[in-house]
């Protein structure tokens, strides 16, 4: 996997499930901006370092509950390094936990050419891309189930 997409789907991961701790609602600004990084995923994804990861880290930053439980959820993710696929939310659970919503277009970082069996930017970049276009981000994160077992992963000691 390449340091770019490693870095973004730690980041993406991490604000997932800051979002899904989150105790405060979301302002309409703030889930407006979230809507900006997703269509900025969907359309743009290899403008992460340019554009979309400033401007989610300035959303993020302005939202101080939102930026502690992220800082946390951050550090964890880079101590830990791969991440299982089986920990991440499927297209079936997307489809239950928000199935009235219109779908984003899947798209995602390509993978490198000489290792195609890595699907996790993908994976990671497509329910980041669903979670973050909802009309409530943090309600539809708290209905991934598997968000739980990762969070449990993720408290498990590295080493």
């Amino acid at each position: 996997m390449s340091a770019t997409a490693n870095k973004c789907d730690n980041s993406l991961l991490a604000l997932l499930l800051a979002l899904q701790d989150l105790e405060t609602p979301l302002s309409d600004r703030e889930q407006s901006r979230l809507a900006e990084v997703a269509e900025g995923l969907s359309l743009e994804p290899d403008t992460w370092e340019s554009d979309i990861e400033p401007n989610l880290l300035a959303t993020i930053q302005e939202n101080g509950s939102l930026s502690r439980l992220y800082e946390n959820a951050k550090s964890r993710l880079d101590a830990l390094g791969e991440i299982p696929l089986d920990l991440l939310p499927t297209e079936a659970e997307l489809e239950q936990a928000s199935p009235n919503s219109e779908r984003m277009v899947e798209r995602g970082f390509d993978p490198p050419e000489e290792d195609e069996s890595d699907s996790s930017s993908h994976e990671i970049t497509n329910v980041a891309v669903n979670v973050l276009s909802a009309a409530s981000p943090t309600e539809m994160s708290e209905k991934l189930s598997r968000f739980e077992k990762l969070k449990q992963f993720l408290l498990q000691p590295i080493g």
